[in-house]
């Protein structure tokens, strides 16, 4: 080997892969989190609102109310679009047509004798693994992860300044 020529240790993949994979997975984790509490949140306050007499009291007692069910109700939205993939209406995620590990690819383009024959000629390419893992990757570092990462913050900032907005508005009437 010259000097300045690296050697690219194919075993790294599998490590990225898995970090990527963990950052999602805790991603997921904070979203279930979010949305379990803006939902019991939610659940509380439209009990506090239907056991007292919510219509009797001035709008600026109902204000704080009002805040609270709206942000809770955003919040767990926006968690809940972290967890199912289905309700990510805001995402422009598009998969690599040539990323033989997503389902939606196996399934359009191979049968499974034909699925189970790229695997095994795969195993001895080391091109079509670097393809197969810097496909994955790329797919979860650019749309995957800074999308839920997106919508969980916004998430938990929506539950925040609805707490906190509240409980100000509660302490001025």
């Amino acid at each position: 080997m010259k000097k300045g020529e690296g050697f690219f240790d194919p075993r790294v993949w599998s490590k990225i892969l898995d970090f990527n994979v963990n950052i999602d997975t805790q991603l997921t984790t904070k979203a279930n989190f979010i949305f379990a509490a803006s939902t019991i949140i939610l659940m509380y306050i439209i009990n506090r609102v239907y056991s007292m007499e919510f219509s009797t009291l001035l709008f600026r007692e109902q204000m704080p109310w009002i805040l609270l069910i709206v942000g809770a109700f955003i919040s767990s939205l926006l968690a809940l679009m972290v967890v199912l993939p289905k309700l990510r209406i805001f995402s422009k995620k598009e998969r690599l047509k040539t990323d033989i590990f997503y389902y939606k690819n196996i399934k359009k383009h191979y049968n499974r004798k034909q699925y189970a024959r790229y695997l095994d000629n795969l195993s001895s390419d080391p091109k079509k693994i670097s393809a197969a893992y810097s496909n994955q990757i790329y797919s979860l570092a650019t749309n995957i992860i800074p999308y839920k990462f997106r919508m969980l913050k916004i998430s938990g900032w929506v539950l925040i300044i609805s707490l906190f907005a509240s409980i100000l508005f509660f302490a001025i009437f």
